[in-house]
């Protein structure tokens, strides 16, 4: 009876172990600073964060060309073309490029040429 005990202990030991270094890689490899934003997007109303001062932003991918049409617009900015993954928006003498790409299946990443929009919610 002891040697049974052992073994489910040991076992439920090891499920553990796996369970902390599967954790531990997702984590390596999307990033700490992501798995922040990617809870903040899903746990609040906010549709698109800021993740650095270079022009990168993270949003939920449902309806996400629709939503940057909006921001901008919003902004002031008006909607040229789409070409591919590329929008294209015009402000007075000022043309925007943004490109986007699907991160991590469920997020779009977005990339603003010389940052000229702060596209987040805050």
């Amino acid at each position: 009876m002891k040697k049974k005990w052992r073994i489910i202990l040991f076992s439920f030991i090891g499920v553990i172990i796996l369970l902390v270094i599967l954790g531990a890689t997702y984590i390596n490899n999307v990033g700490f600073n992501n798995i922040k934003l990617m809870y903040e997007l899903n746990s609040t109303d906010v549709s698109i964060v800021q993740i650095d001062e270079d022009g990168q932003y993270l949003g939920r991918r449902m309806n996400s060309n629709q939503i940057l049409k909006d921001r901008m617009k919003r902004e002031g900015w008006q909607f040229e073309q789409q070409e591919g993954a590329s929008f294209f928006f015009k402000k007075d003498n000022n043309e925007a490029v943004i490109s986007t790409e699907i991160w991590n299946s469920n997020y779009v990443l977005y990339r603003l040429d010389d940052n000229v929009v702060n596209l987040a919610d805050k």
